[in-house]
């Protein structure tokens, strides 16, 4: 009985923290150096997530939770001024697929593909220095509850909830070396439809930390060390406490490339480090970005 007990809530974590897999969290290296007002930027994501590993308190409870995830994202953004301040109104649009298999889940399979939440936001830079190479901006991001949710799944790329995260990002170059530095919170509104039951899931900020360290080899290559911190996110369901608070370190690596004046191409793999409560993932991603 205390085995399947066991199981039983394993099993009821992992559906909730897939449900609340981040399909578009994290910054990329050197995010925060604005161009030009003026130009146009239109970024393509490729993020191809994998896991078999699961977590509770630190301690590893399932190493047969297979989850597979290739997500896109399509980021148009646009850069101006109001007033003295350069700003950048874009939107990030996400959409994928994401399966689950293995002993963790009873060694069936469960899917979910569509679009996910898309997020709109605008960094308003107040200080915007190319001769000392510093820079320190603010962005606000919405998150809009668009994407595919059904509560009878056990997985699904939409949240069917609002989120709000402020950040801050500071940015400074000293000579073919730039280091970024992001802090940000987000907050979540509550979704009163999770699971095939209808109860409500209330879930405490998620407090982020970034650091990239990047350096030019040449004017079209850089190498970036990169560094993500989270923590908290304490969820609720039906008004139980689930005890899943984040307390994760991850680290990866990230290659820039010129490939011309108006293309960028970044290679990017993370992989978590030390995983609290939840899935330990590793992610392949590819940007390319065109300005214009």
């Amino acid at each position: 009985m205390k085995k399947m007990m066991k199981i039983s809530m394993v099993c009821g974590m992992f559906v909730l923290l897939v449900f609340t897999l981040p399909v578009f969290a994290d910054n990329d290296a050197r995010d925060y150096i604005p161009l030009p007002p003026g130009t146009m930027l239109m970024a393509t994501y490729y993020n191809y997530i994998s896991a078999t590993d699961l977590y509770s308190h630190g301690n590893k409870v399932s190493n047969d939770m297979n989850l597979n995830a290739n997500i896109g994202v399509i980021r148009p953004v646009y850069y101006t001024k109001i007033g003295p301040f350069v700003i950048d109104p874009q939107s990030i649009i996400p959409f994928g697929a994401q399966s689950l298999d293995g002993a963790g889940v009873g060694g069936n399979e469960i899917k979910s593909s569509g679009l996910a939440d898309p997020i709109v936001a605008a960094t308003l830079w107040f200080v915007n220095d190319s001769e000392s190479k510093t820079y320190l901006g603010f962005t606000p991001l919405i998150t809009l509850p668009l994407g595919e949710y059904d509560n009878s799944k056990g997985i699904n790329l939409g949240s069917n909830r609002w989120a709000f995260k402020p950040e801050i990002g500071f940015v400074q170059g000293f000579g073919d070396f730039f280091l970024d530095l992001t802090a940000n919170v987000e907050f979540y509104t509550d979704n009163d439809d999770y699971t095939s039951r209808s109860v409500t899931l209330k879930q405490d900020p998620i407090y982020t930390l970034e650091g990239h360290l990047s350096y030019n080899f040449n004017p079209s290559f850089f190498v970036s060390a990169d560094y993500f911190y989270h923590n908290g996110g304490v969820t609720t369901v039906a008004g139980l406490d689930q005890d899943d608070s984040k307390n994760d370190h991850t680290a990866g690596c990230t290659l820039g490339f010129m490939l011309s004046p108006s293309y960028q191409l970044l290679f990017k793999y993370k992989q978590d480090l030390v995983v609290e409560n939840g899935l330990q993932t590793s992610t392949i991603g590819v940007r390319l970005a065109y300005f214009f």
